[in-house]
């Protein structure tokens, strides 16, 4: 363009270009007000608007015949500098005249996605003797601080853009991390550990204010939340059974006090070392039936992992057993996402043992199971990254759940995180079915 010769990877390659452009609009604007005795001046803007577009189209034509046998960024380069490392976030700048450009704008920001396929052929590829540059589609998380339409942050997610029509990336300098395919224990990025200090903290109280907060917002409960907030409630303040919300919840159909609502009644005596003596008994009687209701369970997980008998089990993997009777006694039902989900999405002890034993490392268990992919987390941290696994997926469980119907996700569309691709089931009630890593890292 005037005379200066331009390649497609040159520094501020559209600066002249927009500069020049915006003199024609600015020329075709004065060209619609500009009084029309005043043939001097309008004769010179159309000789100026017509050379100024005879220059642009120039320009443009040269680019593109350009960018048809050379682009600046393939798909295999682009995973090797951004893509590999986990959430590296960029900005991308697109030829001003690609595709990208018209559909998506000339700048985006986000994070650029891959399947579970994608991402292991592009590790193949990059550690290859002779890497290959391909001109091909690239996935992109859209910035949710960029304004574009859901349609446009569909595409981007599940189609993309070719890699050719990028002209230029912005990254930051923070050194960068890469998790897929990394041995051993990994944590939770950017955790932040938080000590407190538990003595004062009535756990009654902080438990039933916090489920009366989920009420007024206008939250759903599941059967258990309101079985404790009514067990709760009554030992807290007994006159609650007059109040319409407890005395529809906390009995059944026969006008008896539910059974897991005087549980909890009970359990709150017992934090509360508020219990008698034959209250005592009753809640041991209570502990009792829970015993056997969640031994029968674990007896029947041990048999599909491992084909073992409880009695053989106990004997060959004493410490394991331990850890299974502390979370016998101690693991309660817990929503563990209900901010935005159409229905509460919890686990029980059946899916707690189902995702522990089979998948736990800590464990490491033989038998059916044995060769089971494992978190590459400490036990502590499975339930977090459950957690974290549903928050990240909630638009597409929601979806199924409206229709009352449960939600899967696995293989090549399986859940991407901090390394690993995660395997989710959530039943139609809300109850985590199962959850696992897909692939243990290559040693």
């Amino acid at each position: 363009m005037f005379g200066i010769v331009n390649k497609v990877n040159d520094n501020s390659l559209y600066l002249l270009y927009d500069m020049v452009e915006n003199q024609v609009n600015a020329a075709e604007q004065e060209l619609l007000t500009c009084p029309a005795e005043n043939i001097e001046r309008i004769d010179f803007l159309k000789q100026q608007t017509i050379f100024y577009k005879d220059e642009l189209q120039k320009f443009k034509d040269d680019v593109e015949n350009q960018r048809k046998d050379k682009f600046q960024f393939s798909v295999e380069e682009l995973y090797a500098m951004y893509g590999q490392y986990e959430e590296k976030y960029i900005s991308i700048e697109f030829h001003k005249f690609s595709k990208s450009a018209f559909k998506f704008g000339r700048n985006i920001a986000g994070v650029i996605v891959y399947s579970k396929v994608e991402r292991e052929n592009l590790e193949n590829l990059i550690n290859a003797d002779e890497v290959p540059r391909s001109n091909d589609f690239v996935k992109f998380d859209f910035s949710k601080t960029d304004k574009a339409t859901d349609d446009l942050r569909y595409e981007l997610l599940n189609t993309g853009f070719r890699s050719g029509d990028i002209y230029e990336i912005l990254a930051s300098d923070y050194p960068m991390q890469k998790a897929f395919n990394q041995p051993g224990i990994k944590e939770i990025p950017n955790t932040i550990e938080v000590k407190i200090d538990p003595n004062g903290f009535d756990i009654n109280k902080s438990t039933r204010w916090l489920l009366s907060q989920k009420i007024k917002s206008g939250y759903q409960l599941t059967d258990n939340e309101w079985d404790k907030f009514c067990g709760l409630s009554i030992y807290l303040e007994p006159e609650s059974l007059e109040i319409e919300i407890i005395s529809k919840n906390a009995f059944d159909e026969h006008g008896a006090k539910k059974y897991s609502v005087r549980f909890f009644e009970l359990e709150a005596k017992i934090y509360s070392k508020d219990i008698t003596k034959e209250e005592l008994v009753e809640f041991n009687e209570f502990l009792k039936d829970r015993k056997a209701i969640r031994i029968e369970a674990i007896v029947n997980e041990i048999k599909r992992s491992t084909n073992k008998t409880l009695e053989n089990f106990k004997k060959e993997y004493p410490d394991i057993y331990d850890a299974i009777e502390i979370s016998r006694i101690q693991f309660d039902n817990e929503t563990l996402v209900y901010h935005e989900a159409v229905i509460p999405i919890f686990w029980d002890y059946e899916s707690f043992l189902h995702i522990y034993l089979r998948h736990c490392d800590e464990l490491e268990i033989e038998g059916h199971f044995e060769n089971k992919t494992k978190f590459q987390y400490t036990q502590k941290d499975i339930r977090r990254i459950l957690v974290i696994a549903i928050e990240k997926l909630l638009p597409q469980i929601n979806a199924k759940l409206k229709e009352n119907k449960e939600y899967r996700i696995y293989g090549d569309k399986s859940l991407y995180f901090n390394g690993n691709h995660y395997s989710l089931h959530v039943l139609g009630n809300g109850r985590v079915a199962a959850f696992h890593p897909l692939e243990n890292p290559k040693t």
